[in-house]
């Protein structure tokens, strides 16, 4: 079996999926705040030590531009020996430019004919008020950390320095705290979702062991498996499912006995409609035995008049007593159970009660039961039951004089009973509904409108099934399906 938490739309993958989705977009947005509050201290943290540096260097210069004012010496062989020891003393020091207050270069480390920045024209170099510094592209297409400091002293300027270092350390600082920041990530992400499928699949396998209990609880044989205690919440629903199950055992049973009673009820009440034929089938012994009993008292000295007409007063009263232990076994409330029957057999039985009935109406029956039919699975009793019902109903809806058939047959596992009338048959309206409990067409008093849904509950629960054919005015036929007996598939009739 595949249990449902385990497909795509199970509750599993929906929880995993939520969770993952949710968790992923978090330390997202978390990695993203880290790595974003990171660039800033880090660019921060580079740019005060350029414009340190800027500022360490520019100091030199001013006084090397002071000394070259006063003549006391020439600042350009000066300014560029010591431009290039300083880019030898800072290895990440990509270019170095003086401009005088003209725009005009006083000293550089670069040899090409353009100049190495690419943020803003001369123009707006010399009109920096104060320090800046920008991370933009060098011609080679490196990343440089661009410094632009004015040089002053008092309120004269001695022009600007234009101090570059390579920035590329920064990118590649930037980009392993991204990598470190998504493996952080996805670890926390993959241990989070492991636990959670840890404590999923615990969850799952106590909801597991609850549908397993559903599947395999069996109302037929009463109980069901034992759940595990717990006293968490899956401890309550077990608890709460164990409560249901006793309810649905009790209402089950509470069902059952209504269904015998009402059953019975129904029997009582077919009886009822068989008296009128039966008190015939019992008045006539009756009355033989009260003339045997006048003829007796009339020469009480003929002895041999006596044991004939006691003779007789005997096979009267054995008639009598016949018909009512017939009345009285089939009206006993006695729960038999399932079992093998033979349906022959059963029938019988039911035809010699109905029979007086078929008598007192004139009607005929007509038999062709199969000699070799195995025996069916079901109650002996309730089955005479269904039987009995059909016959009557047939013998109600026949005409004085009608035929009613009666026949047996088998296939390869069912055995079908048909009992066939002459009768008025069944309106189409009505055809779907005389199934239905208190539907009867029969006039006031003369029937419960139970009858048929009774039979059909009982054929039902013996796992067979009643059909109907019928033509208003051409009578109806309706036909029991009974599953055969275990083990009787190729048995011969017993």
């Amino acid at each position: 079996m595949k249990w449902p938490f385990l497909r795509p739309t199970g509750l599993r993958a929906r929880i995993l999926l939520t969770v993952g989705l949710a968790t992923t977009g978090i330390m997202m947005l978390l990695s993203w705040g880290m790595l974003y509050s990171w660039r800033i201290t880090l660019l921060e943290e580079e740019e005060s030590n350029a414009l340190a540096v800027s500022r360490a260097f520019s100091v030199a210069v001013i006084d090397a531009l002071i000394f070259a004012d006063q003549d006391l010496y020439q600042s350009e062989g000066f300014l560029d020996n010591y431009v290039a020891m300083f880019m030898e003393q800072n290895p990440r020091l990509r270019a170095i430019t003086i401009l005088d207050p003209a725009g005009r270069t006083v000293a550089r480390s670069w040899s090409s004919h353009n100049p190495p920045w690419v943020s803003g024209s001369l123009a707006s170099i010399l009109a920096v008020p104060s320090p800046r510094t920008i991370i933009t592209h060098s011609l080679n297409s490196q990343w440089v950390l661009e410094t632009v400091l004015p040089m002053h002293t008092g309120d004269r300027s001695w022009g600007v320095l234009v101090l570059a270092v390579e920035a590329d350390s920064i990118r590649d600082q930037i980009r392993r705290n991204f990598i470190q920041l998504a493996l952080f990530s996805s670890s926390v992400t993959s241990i989070l979702l492991l636990l959670l499928w840890l404590l999923l699949s615990r969850i799952l396998s106590s909801l597991q062991v609850l549908v397993t209990a559903m599947d395999t609880l069996d109302f037929k044989a009463g109980g069901g498996p034992t759940l595990p205690e717990r006293g968490d919440e899956i401890g309550l629903l077990f608890k709460h499912f164990h409560s249901m199950q006793q309810r649905v055992e009790q209402s089950r049973s509470d069902l059952l006995g209504a269904q015998r009673q009402v059953w019975h009820a129904e029997r009582l009440a077919s009886i009822g409609r068989l008296a009128s034929g039966l008190a015939h089938e019992i008045n006539n012994p009756i009355n033989g035995v009260r003339n045997c009993i006048y003829a007796i008292r009339g020469d009480l000295d003929n002895h041999r008049q006596t044991e004939e007409y006691l003779d007789m007063m005997d096979e009267g009263l054995t008639s009598a007593t016949a018909v009512i232990q017939k009345l009285l076994g089939f009206a006993r409330k006695k729960q038999s159970g399932p079992g093998p029957v033979c349906l022959n057999d059963a029938t019988a039985s039911v035809q010699k009660l109905v029979s007086f009935n078929m008598e007192r109406k004139g009607v005929n029956l007509e038999t062709d039961l199969d000699a070799d039919l195995p025996p069916v699975l079901a109650d002996r009793q309730l089955i005479q039951e269904v039987i009995m019902n059909l016959l009557i109903n047939a013998v109600d809806a026949s005409n004085d004089g009608g035929t009613i058939k009666l026949a047996s047959s088998r296939d390869a596992q069912t055995v079908k009973l048909t009992v066939s009338d002459q009768g008025h048959g069944i309106t189409p309206e009505n055809l779907d509904k005389i199934f239905d409990p208190f539907f009867t067409t029969k006039p006031t008093g003369e029937g419960t409108g139970l009858g048929l849904s009774i039979c059909l509950s009982i054929v039902q629960a013996g796992g067979g099934s009643i059909d109907v054919d019928t033509e208003p005015g051409r009578g109806s036929t309706f036909t029991i399906t009974l599953p055969l007996a275990p083990g009787s598939e190729n048995e011969e009739k017993v």
